[in-house]
């Protein structure tokens, strides 16, 4: 076997000043791979009154720039037997010059009879929202900031992990812009099935603040929920509480062992 040969160095001088570069090299290749949203998928028990379900959330890495977002809830317990089937939706999104921004949204609904698809293009053609909403076709101006209920979720946690407002987002769902107000809770405690969290609740309400809807992020998993709470005139209606959670490696194929309580 031959000795792999390196080349001298001359000084202490010398020496440390190539530590220094090769230290600057593994920083700067370290953050080129960071995330600034967690990609993971992670699995939430749902309680809506006596009703159960369960809901899964899914945030992968879709080429440099891009991600696509999943959610799927299905019904559990005695009301699978009267409502089968689950509510799918995908939205692909991109960061260009640090803005995050819809592409699309799709939804399938297998609950409902008959089964209802909804699509929102966001862009396309420019300056536009087009798409179809209970089979009538969307044509609305686009708004800046502007995204969907579930593209909502990514744009909070990319302002946690970044610092950035949250000021200014407007939601497109069931065909047309809502306005919402964004508030910030942080030090909240969550115990889930994986053990206790704090987390910073964000909360966004409609703007007669009739409902809302409270993202608990947890700073632990990159800001990524561990509890989703809608309320009506203050008062809980549904709860989706963390029982497992994946982080995944963008393009790795090896991936950590899930967090689960099951």
């Amino acid at each position: 076997m031959s000795a792999v040969k390196y080349p001298k160095v001359r000084s202490v001088s010398e020496f440390a000043g190539r530590c220094i570069i090769l230290i600057s090299m593994m920083f700067m290749a370290s953050a080129a791979c960071a995330q600034p949203v967690p990609l993971f998928s992670a699995t939430y028990k749902v309680s809506y009154g006596i009703l159960r379900g369960e809901m899964t959330l899914d945030l992968r890495q879709n080429g440099e720039s891009g991600y696509i977002y999943e959610t799927s809830l299905s019904p559990r317990g005695i009301v699978s037997m009267f409502r089968r089937g689950s509510i799918v939706e995908t939205t692909s999104l991109e960061i260009e010059d640090g803005e995050l921004r819809p592409i699309d949204y799709r939804s399938t609904d297998t609950i409902a009879n008959p089964t209802r698809n909804t699509e929102y293009l966001f862009g396309t053609p420019p300056g536009r929202v087009t798409g179809v909403y209970k089979e009538r076709t969307v044509d609305e101006p686009l708004q800046p900031n502007g995204h969907n209920r579930i593209s909502a979720h990514v744009a909070v946690m990319l302002a946690m992990n970044t610092g950035t407002s949250m000021t200014g987002i407007s939601v497109f769902d069931r065909a047309r812009w809502r306005e919402f107000e964004f508030e910030v809770f942080p030090g909240q405690i969550v115990k889930t099935k994986l053990g206790e969290y704090e987390t910073v609740e964000i909360r966004y309400s409609s703007a007669k603040k009739n409902k809302s809807w409270s993202l608990h992020c947890a700073e632990a998993l990159d800001y990524a929920p561990v509890m989703i709470v809608y309320r009506e005139d203050d008062d809980i209606k549904s709860k989706a509480q963390l029982v497992e959670y994946q982080p995944l490696g963008g393009d790795d194929p090896a991936q950590p062992q899930p967090i689960s309580s099951r």
